[in-house]
């Protein structure tokens, strides 16, 4: 239920302030309390009024001239007190839970609900660092007690404290003089290097800028209400005072710094091996102990004499580093003793695009790409390859005993295989499932260096082996591979194929002459494993590779020209080999795998 209200009705003349001078305006003000309130007037200071009341209050203002400003209401205590002042408007204040509103009627005027503020911003310095505050005081004065660089600007206007601080800035910077020294060299600086800056919002803009310092609303208001209780010191730093200083400390500190340089691992073709250069440390300034230096003798003197400290600084990379990566991570070798001359020549060129080569992190390689094209002019040579299941003679034969060997070296490194391809019939210098064939724009090995540290790879060749060997930082586990025959495939015994576009006429020509030219092979069905040690110990094992040979029938190619009369073949064909039989064993035979110098 609503109280009974008395209105009270008060004719104020009073001087109202504005910007372009005095103004006297008759206000009328209709207050409506409960009939149990008291009202009291109370006469203040330059004309103002102060009403006071116990209870709730409602006060609606009713503005008789636009050029009067709207005025403040603040609280205090149990009691609402409205001080008519010609200031900003300050509202929503709450009154032990009860609202206060005050109304403003004019032409273009609006509800003004919410907290109005002016900002002080507070500007400390501790070890070059600044960080801002704003104020919830409404007025536009500094707090009582406050300093600026040991300047009492407490109580003053904004504006009365930048001009303050102007003509102190101005005189301190008519005998500034600063000297940063280091080892045999000096800079010197006064007032004609720099600028004053002398304007408050300025410095502080530029400190916010520079500090990026945020903090919420609320933090900031309950901050100054404690410092609003002591009084604050605030030292705004020396650079933001002399304006250019920044850029000039700063083209000394770049004529005193020097750039420290990272050791690298090159590779030594003499020794074939990877050597990690020496690094060297750089050198920087302590900025920040600089500024602090510089700012603390600035708050106490105009001759600024400071020693500028400097740091070693270590690169990113150091020797000690890239010898750990110099670590043997894994080496693998095939034999090629019983190659032709120009198939040993084709290992050796292929593995000598890898020799030296530094893979880093996250990187894929082509083994086509680096060894490519296999062609005469790039010094491959003429050997055996497989062609359409037949060994005939190309350029480039014995490459894939290159990939291969490299492939196994790097499965013993642990990196990761992005493509990889079996024969089409088993090699004899690896397991089988542990080969790598390749052939240009078909097949390809392919791999990533999936670590957080570079690979390095170096290959070596003499008449009876070729070698891969992969260093990187060491791995925390011993890799093995391991292969496993688990079928044999029987085959079907020979195929007689009549020479019918005369390729081997210098072998066979009449009916009846016979030419072997391939054994029949029996195929295999082969799995091939990662094995991983630790301590001596195997932790894991993973099956990588799942490979089927098949089977091959021999062929046996027969003349096709009738022999003429009275000629008789002598032991002109060869023996028949059947089928082999089901009950073959898993064990490879020997004469099944490719002899090493007719290997592709």
């Amino acid at each position: 239920m609503a109280k009974d209200k008395n209105t009270k009705k008060l004719d104020v003349k009073k001087n109202i302030k504005v910007s372009n001078g005095i103004v006297n305006k008759t206000e009328h003000i209709k207050v409506e309390t409960p009939n149990n309130a008291t009202l009291k007037i109370k006469n203040g200071a330059n004309g103002n009024k102060t009403i006071s009341l116990e209870e709730n209050v409602n006060f609606e203002k009713e503005v008789l001239t636009d050029k009067t400003k709207t005025k403040a209401l603040h609280k205090k205590s149990n009691k609402a007190k409205a001080q008519l002042k010609s200031t900003k408007v300050l509202s929503d204040s709450g009154l032990q839970g009860k609202k206060a509103k005050v109304l403003r009627k004019d032409n273009t005027g609006k509800l003004l609900v919410g907290l109005s503020a002016i900002s002080l911003v507070l500007i400390m310095v501790v070890m070059g660092q600044f960080f801002i505050l704003e104020s919830s005081d409404p007025s536009n004065t500094l707090y009582k007690g406050t300093t600026i660089n040991g300047v009492n600007v407490g109580g003053l206007e904004y504006s009365q404290a930048e001009q303050l601080l102007a003509e102190t800035f101005k005189e301190k910077s008519e005998s500034f003089k600063l000297n940063l020294n280091y080892q045999d060299k000096n800079w010197s600086f006064d007032k004609n290097d720099f600028t004053v800056n002398s304007e408050i919002h300025t410095i502080i803009e530029e400190a916010q800028k520079r500090d990026q310092i945020n903090s919420s609303y609320q933090n900031q208001t309950a901050k100054l209400e404690e410092l609003k209780k002591q009084g604050v010191s605030i030292n705004v730093a020396f650079n933001y005072i002399f304006v250019g200083l920044d850029d000039k400390i700063d083209k000394i500190i770049s004529e005193i710094e020097v750039e420290p340089i990272n050791s690298e691992l090159k590779f030594d073709n003499k020794t074939n091996k990877f050597v990690a250069t020496e690094h060297k440390n750089g050198l920087r300034v302590n900025k920040e102990q600089l500024y602090f230096d510089i700012n603390e003798q600035f708050n106490l003197t105009n001759n600024v004499n400071v020693e500028i400290k400097t740091v070693e600084e270590v690169p990113a990379v150091t020797k000690e580093q890239n010898d750990v990566l110099n670590t043997q991570v894994a080496t693998f070798t095939t034999y090629v003793s019983d190659s032709t001359g120009g198939r040993k020549n084709n290992v050796k060129l292929a593995l000598e695009k890898f020799n030296g080569m530094i893979i880093e992190p996250g990187e894929e390689v082509s083994f086509n790409k680096i060894t490519g094209p296999h062609t005469l002019e790039n010094g491959y040579k003429i050997a055996t390859i497989i062609y359409k299941g037949q060994f005939v003679d190309g350029v480039g034969g014995g490459v894939c005993q290159a990939s291969t060997t490299l492939y196994n070296a790097l499965l013993l490194a642990n990196v990761e295989i992005l493509e990889v391809h079996k024969h089409t019939l088993p090699v004899k210098y690896v397991p089988l499932a542990t080969d790598a064939m390749v052939s240009e724009h078909l097949a390809d090995l392919k791999f990533k260096n999936n670590s957080e540290y570079p690979l390095l790879i170096a290959t070596s060749t003499n008449s009876e082996s070729v070698s891969v060997k992969i260093y990187s930082h060491p791995l925390d586990v011993q890799i093995k591979t391991r292969a496993e025959v688990i079928k044999t495939l029987n085959h079907s015994g020979d195929v007689i194929k009549p020479d019918t576009n005369k390729e081997y006429t210098s072998k066979v020509l009449f009916k009846g002459e016979q030419y072997r030219l391939t054994y029949p092979r029996s195929g295999y069905e082969a799995v091939a494993y990662l094995e991983y040690y630790k301590d001596g110990v195997k932790i894991d094992e993973k099956e990588i590779r799942h490979e089927i040979y098949a089977p091959q029938n021999g062929i046996v190619i027969e003349g096709i020209e009738d022999v003429p009369n009275g000629m008789t073949i002598i032991d002109g064909k060869v023996e028949k080999i059947e089928a082999s039989s089901a009950d073959a064993s898993n064990v490879v035979t020997l004469s099944d795998l490719i002899p090493a110098n007719m290997c592709p």
